[in-house]
């Protein structure tokens, strides 16, 4: 028997401005479907949140793929972990269109949901 996975009930929009690099990013969580994982979208490019895509970062775990960098995910994901999140899509934008790099900013592990404003729905 396969473990239970869970998503989000909807969607989960958070934004503030980066530790390292000080921009504003911009973080929407979608529900995914069973078995999908967890993945960031940037650019339309999807980097699944796996060890297979850590790349040396200074001060920060960074997710790479085709040219694209995710800096700071390990907040956000920790967040994931503990609500017990197994499946989303985490759409992350920063206001330079231009950029390949973007940082998800810290607080989207600080100020993750509380557990009374998070459901998840079971499948």
């Amino acid at each position: 028997i396969g473990k239970l996975q869970q998503t989000l009930a909807g969607c989960i929009e958070l934004s503030g401005k980066t530790l390292q690099s000080g921009k504003v990013s911009k973080v929407k969580i979608w529900p995914g479907f069973a078995g999908q994982g967890r993945y960031f979208e940037f650019h339309s490019n999807l980097i699944p949140a796996s060890i297979d895509f850590v790349r040396e970062s200074l001060l920060c775990t960074s997710l790479c793929k085709d040219g694209y960098k995710i800096r700071t995910v390990e907040h956000l994901l920790s967040a994931l972990e503990a609500k017990g999140i197994d499946n989303c899509r985490i759409q992350i934008q920063n206001l330079d269109s231009e950029d390949t790099e973007v940082e998800v900013h810290i607080s989207c592990g600080i100020d993750f949901p509380k557990e009374n404003s998070l459901r998840a729905y079971p499948f």
